[in-house]
């Protein structure tokens, strides 16, 4: 079905099942999967994709942290090809918190992190991108009130693997060189335990 048309796709039975999840009738439901298509510039088409990744199988769960950095890993992902950004967060995961792609913030985007962690318990992954200062006590980053160590090891400590994608997140990166005034480390350093790491040096 994944090249379907939207409009085929009103009487399938998923996506009754999808809708009445949701609270929303059978079109309701639809529209609302083109919308989300539109509002994210993908092809014509994705709509009929958007409705069946809904409405299918649970994806892994994926809870994404950004600390700091320069975004240049999010910035690969978005432009990769092989998958494409559409046929990985329709088809692959379920991305359920990434501050940079949300279009949700502040209190909503915390909750959203926090819902998705709890309903995904022990099953979700955690991706790290950025490194994570300690100096005073971290400070120097907080996210939703909270310091990127707080938030790290609170993620961490229910997710079924740990990434920490690029140079900063695993080793510090720039964030870490001389004289390194925040006290930058990476995921691994500030657990105290071996992660996933994705990185050139």
């Amino acid at each position: 079905m994944a090249n379907s048309s939207l409009l085929q796709l009103e009487g399938d039975s998923r996506i009754a099942a999808a809708s009445e999840r949701l609270g929303m009738r059978r079109r309701e439901f639809l529209q609302f999967c083109a919308t989300v298509a539109a509002s994210l510039g993908l092809p014509p088409g994705a709509d009929a994709a958007v409705a069946e990744a809904v409405a299918s199988k649970k994806r892994p769960s994926v809870i994404w942290l950004h600390f700091q950095e320069c975004t240049g890993c999010t910035e690969s992902m978005l432009r990769a090809e092989h998958p494409t950004l559409e046929k990985l967060i329709l088809d692959v995961i379920s991305l359920d918190y990434h501050e940079t792609l949300f279009a949700a913030a502040g209190h909503q985007a915390e909750q959203a992190r926090k819902t998705a962690m709890a309903a995904n318990k022990g099953g979700y992954v955690l991706v790290v991108e950025g490194a994570i200062p300690t100096r005073d006590g971290g400070i120097y980053c907080k996210v939703g009130g909270q310091t990127a160590i707080e938030l790290t090891k609170e993620c961490a400590a229910d997710a079924a693997a740990v990434i920490a994608i690029g140079s900063c997140a695993s080793w510090g990166g720039m964030p870490a060189t001389d004289p390194n005034p925040t006290g930058a480390s990476g995921v691994a350093a500030v657990l105290g335990k071996p992660v996933v790491t994705i990185s050139q040096s």
